[in-house]
């Protein structure tokens, strides 16, 4: 089973428990009390609260992809701290220690694979190439944003996601006006009628604001993941060039 997969079905699972919990309490809790509105405003009244449900969805999806890419991301973090350049001042490498570290990265890749290993191991290739220095620092550079192209594409389903929250609170919102103007013309004179549109414009509104709500949540975290991606990747350009590329001395 793929990442993905794996937690599309924890949220699927998140999201049941949490829909159990609120209608449960929903139907457990004194009647008008403001506990109770708060277990309706959740999702707790079916079957209105079924778009909750997919809203919840969508967010623990999103929240567990989030935290599978910060998983990755400190896995590439710790990588950035294995001294695998030399780091001390003054420190220079000739043309046989660039291939001896090609080498230790194509071991280093048998136990690990890291973005840092694979590019230094580039590097040192296109040096043994052709000795150019320039050349060195252009593929070391085209990496870096091939690999923040491929982390862009990876986080496409969390915008998506991100997107899609809002979305299904206004679907509720449609859906509950339109239930809501179906019974106005009874309400007149008929108390069940009015509790109805009642009920229905709660759907309407609780549907939108807790799709925005979980939205605020999930993209503080978002931009927290895409601002350590960054960073990641400037700084593994920055180690590389530092104690790679500017450091190679030709003979």
């Amino acid at each position: 089973m793929t990442t993905r997969a794996k937690n599309l079905l924890l949220a699927l699972v998140f999201s049941f428990i949490l829909m159990v919990v609120v209608v449960a309490g929903f139907n457990i809790v004194p009647a008008g009390s403001t506990i109770q509105r708060i277990f309706q405003m959740l999702g707790g009244s079916l079957p209105g609260g079924l778009i909750q449900f997919f809203t919840f969805i969508s967010f623990f999806w999103g929240v567990f992809e989030i935290r599978s890419r910060m998983h990755r991301l400190q896995f590439e973090e710790a990588g950035l701290k294995m001294g695998l350049l030399p780091e001390k001042e003054q420190w220079v490498l000739s043309p046989n220690d660039v291939n001896d570290l090609k080498l230790k990265m194509i071991e280093k890749e048998q136990e690990r694979k890291l973005l840092i290993t694979d590019v230094i191991k580039k590097a040192s290739t296109k040096f043994r190439a052709n000795r150019n220095i320039s050349d060195v620092m252009g593929i070391v550079s085209a990496q870096i944003k091939i690999n923040m192209s491929k982390a862009e594409s990876a986080q496409s389903i969390i915008r998506y996601l991100a997107w899609a929250m809002p979305s299904i609170g206004f679907i509720g919102t449609i859906m509950g006006i339109a239930q809501a103007l179906g019974v106005a013309d009874k309400v007149a004179g008929d108390s069940e009628a009015l509790g109805q549109v009642t009920a229905y414009m709660y759907v309407a509104f609780d549907t939108t604001l807790i799709a925005l709500f979980l939205s605020i949540i999930m993209m503080w975290y978002f931009h927290n993941l895409q601002e350590r991606e960054e960073d990641l990747h400037a700084d593994m350009e920055e180690y590389v060039m530092e104690n790679l590329v500017n450091r190679i001395h030709l003979e």
